[in-house]
C-alpha cells in the first residue's frame, strides 16, 4: 500500500522526526487543514466586518445626537421668529394707522431685498418704544438731502405719460441733468440691491433706517456694491440714460415700508422747479 512521508522538524533541534501515514489519513489531514484555514479566513473577515460595522453605528449615533440638538436650537429659532413676525405685524398696523395707508397681507408678506433690513430694525425699535407717530422719529429721519443738482421734470403722483400721453402714476421725482454729473445718497443707510432693468436701467437700492429705502435709476455708473454702507451726501452714482428715458435724468424714488410716498412730504425741498443750491453741488 502507497504511504507518504511527513518530516517534521522541531524548533531548535536538529533532529528530524517523520511521520508515514497512508493514503486515505493523508488526504483527511490535508481536508483538515483545508477547513482551517478557510474557517480562519471566514472568521477574521466577519470580526473585521463587525468592527466596521460597530464604528460606523457609533458615527450614526453621533450624528444623530448632534441632529436631535439641533432640532431642539431650531424649534427655539423658529419660536422666537415668529414672535417676531408678529410683533412686526402689529407694528406695521399701527404705522399703517398712523399713515392712513391699507397694507394689504399680499404686500405685507412679499419677500423682496430689504425686508429682512425692515425686520431687524423694527424688532429692536420694539424694546425701546411702544409706538412710532408719522410726526416725530420716522418723519424727522427721511431723507432730506437732494442727491443731485437740476431741473424737476417729474413729481411724485399723477403725470401725462411722455410716451403714451395718458394719465399714469409716477412713484418718485424726476431730476434732469447733465449726462455724467455725481449723485449722492440722500441719507445714510446701506446699499441693498443693485440691478439692470429694462425700464429703469441701472438702479440702485439703499436701505435708510426707520423703514425707508431710497432708490436712484437710469444711472450711468454706480460708485457703490451690496453690502456697502453709506453716509448723507456721500457719491454713490452718476446721472445717465439707462433704461428706457427720453434723456440724462435721475429718477429719484423714496418708499417707507415698502409704499412710494413723495420726498416733499416728508422735508425734501423740492418746491423749486432749480434745485441747483440745495443739493450736492454741480460737479
Amino acid at each position: 500500500m502507497k504511504k507518504f512521508t511527513i518530516i517534521i522538524i522541531p524548533p531548535g533541534s536538529t533532529k528530524m522526526k517523520k511521520l508515514r501515514l497512508g493514503k486515505i489519513p493523508f488526504f483527511m489531514l490535508v481536508l483538515f487543514l483545508l477547513l482551517v484555514i478557510t474557517y480562519s479566513v471566514w472568521l477574521a473577515f466577519n470580526f473585521s466586518s463587525y468592527v466596521y460595522q460597530k464604528e460606523k453605528n457609533e458615527q450614526l449615533s453621533a450624528r444623530y445626537d448632534t441632529l436631535v440638538k439641533e432640532r431642539k436650537k431650531d424649534k427655539q429659532k423658529l419660536k422666537k421668529i415668529k414672535k417676531e413676525l408678529s410683533q412686526l405685524e402689529n407694528m406695521m398696523g399701527k404705522i399703517s394707522n398712523i399713515m392712513g395707508v391699507k397694507i394689504d397681507k399680499e404686500v405685507n408678506n412679499k419677500k423682496d431685498y430689504y425686508q429682512s433690513y425692515e425686520k431687524k430694525w423694527i424688532g429692536e425699535k420694539l424694546k425701546e418704544y411702544n409706538y412710532v407717530t408719522r410726526d416725530s422719529y420716522m418723519n424727522l429721519s427721511a431723507p432730506k438731502f437732494i442727491p443731485v443738482s437740476g431741473w424737476i421734470s417729474s413729481r411724485f403722483g399723477t403725470r401725462k405719460s411722455p410716451y403714451t400721453s395718458k394719465n399714469e402714476f409716477h412713484p418718485a421725482v424726476d431730476i434732469i441733468a447733465p449726462m455724467g454729473r455725481t449723485i449722492r445718497a440722500a441719507a445714510s443707510g446701506k446699499v441693498v440691491n443693485i440691478k439692470e432693468d429694462p425700464t429703469m436701467g441701472k438702479v440702485l437700492y439703499i436701505y435708510n433706517k426707520w423703514g425707508y429705502l431710497t432708490k436712484y435709476a437710469h444711472n450711468n455708473k454706480i460708485f457703490v456694491n451690496i453690502g456697502d454702507k453709506v453716509e448723507i451726501g456721500d457719491k454713490i452714482a452718476e446721472v445717465g440714460v439707462s433704461g428706457k428715458t427720453t434723456g440724462p435724468h435721475l429718477h429719484f424714488q423714496m418708499e417707507l415700508l415698502r409704499i412710494p410716498v413723495d420726498p416733499e412730504k416728508y422735508g425734501m425741498e423740492l418746491s423749486d422747479k432749480r434745485i441747483f443750491e440745495k443739493s450736492g453741488g454741480n460737479e
